[in-house]
């Protein structure tokens, strides 16, 4: 088949989401010599996100300035129907909106038979009514905690609520990574259970790449000015990733424990924080938390690395990636006990509840203070993140892929059918 592949997160600092799509894109181009279909990945960014040698069965598109130009003439003629089509209006007004209508149309035309869509972002690139589709969700957290800001204001909800609606009961497959995330899709939309396929996330190649690299702590820990005790916590600033609890936490362990430890947060600010900074005064602990914003993933693997544990105290679920990252780094893991949490990470993390405090305070200082709990973890750990890889979940797409190529045979790529009564 020939199958469409766009790329929505075009930088490192989008965080999980750019993860996933580079990694998932790294390994197809691993796997290009002995590919049975035929892949276009779609850059929509401004540069290319990979400088390989193309072959038969792989191309690269990046939407060429020049037939951009002329496609902002075709959308202003048309841009109503088109908005219509991609259910986002306010999207022909953004950037890259000029890049996702010229991937939408190029797709049409071009006789495509599927399109896989690592993220659910990149549904609005896709030409539904017309081509095969498979999507991965990653979460549906609109809908069991709705007043978290990001997901509520500005009519955010009414926004995910129409487009998962919609394009959801279209889809050939639904990805999800548990079998929680899969009875969400099911009873939120009433998908058949058929089409939801659960295919775990992959422990990110890059950390299972830095793993064995050497690197003086000490030096490493100079550059960034950092105390070698400090639990560690990557995560945008949103609402929803609980920098609140982590903060309060650290106090109590500081105060109540009497542990000297700190905190160090990596992530890109999504709105929040200012406010955690205010936090961070309120609590005095501006000597305990240190705020790197983004930082490139080698120094973010290092972090992994030295820190006393991941704490990870988010209110979203059930998939996420850094527990993984942390496991393929010898990383002890504290993370939320939130629904499908116990299915994607074992027994290999410590869980805890994200509105326990105490709780929270509490499992920091036992792996602070029990070393064999420590080596306990970080053994359970590696062995979970070696378990299920890259490769692995690519290799269970391809067999989706080889599965529907018979069912796909059925009509033609360059007819579209007009059904009759």
């Amino acid at each position: 088949m020939k199958v469409a592949i766009p790329i929505s997160s075009g930088l490192p600092s989008d965080g999980g989401g750019y993860t996933f799509e580079a990694e998932i894109i790294s390994a197809i181009i691993e796997r290009a010599p002995d590919l049975d279909h035929e892949f276009w990945i779609f850059n929509l960014s401004s540069e290319p996100t990979h400088r390989v040698q193309e072959t038969k069965q792989l191309k690269f598109i990046n939407p060429p300035p020049k037939a951009l130009k002329t496609f902002r003439v075709w959308v202003k003629a048309n841009g109503v129907a088109l908005a219509r089509k991609l259910s986002n209006p306010k999207a022909l007004f953004l950037p890259v909106s000029w890049q996702e209508a010229y991937f939408h149309e190029f797709v049409k035309s071009n006789n495509f038979d599927f399109c896989w869509l690592l993220s659910p972002y990149a549904l609005t690139q896709q030409p539904v009514q017309d081509v095969p589709f498979a999507v991965t969700v990653w979460d549906l957290q609109h809908r069991l905690q709705p007043y978290f800001p990001e997901v509520s204001l500005n009519k955010q909800w009414e926004s995910r609520e129409s487009f998962y609606d919609r394009r959801l009961k279209q889809a050939t497959y639904i990805i999800t990574g548990t079998q929680r995330g899969k009875h969400e899709i099911e009873i939120f939309y009433q998908i058949a259970s058929e089409r939801i396929e659960v295919l775990p996330f992959p422990t990110p190649e890059f950390a299972l790449t830095q793993a064995d690299r050497p690197i003086d702590k000490n030096s490493f820990l100079q550059r960034y000015s950092l105390p070698p005790n400090y639990f560690f916590y990557p995560a945008q600033f949103w609402p929803h990733k609980n920098h609140f609890a982590l903060l309060k936490a650290l106090k109590l362990l500081n105060e109540k424990h009497h542990i000297n430890a700190s905190v160090v947060l990596t992530g890109s600010d999504k709105g929040n924080v200012d406010y955690v900074k205010s936090l961070i005064e309120e609590f005095d602990l501006k000597n305990k938390v240190h705020i790197l914003g983004f930082i490139p993933q080698v120094d973010l693997a290092c972090l992994y690395k030295f820190a006393l544990a991941l704490v990870f105290p988010t209110y979203f679920g059930p998939d996420n990636l850094p527990p993984l990252e942390a496991f393929a780094l010898g990383c002890p893991v504290i993370a939320s006990d939130v629904p499908g949490a116990s299915e994607q990470l074992g027994e290999a993390a410590l869980l805890v509840k994200p509105n326990d405090i105490d709780q929270i305070a509490l499992a920091m200082k036992t792996i602070y203070e029990n070393t064999n709990l420590h080596y306990e973890l970080t053994q359970k750990g590696l062995t979970r993140a070696k378990a299920w890889t890259t490769q692995d979940y690519v290799n269970e797409m391809l067999s989706l892929l080889d599965q529907f190529e018979t069912i796909r045979g059925c009509w033609p790529s360059d007819v579209f059918l007009t059904h009759r009564s």
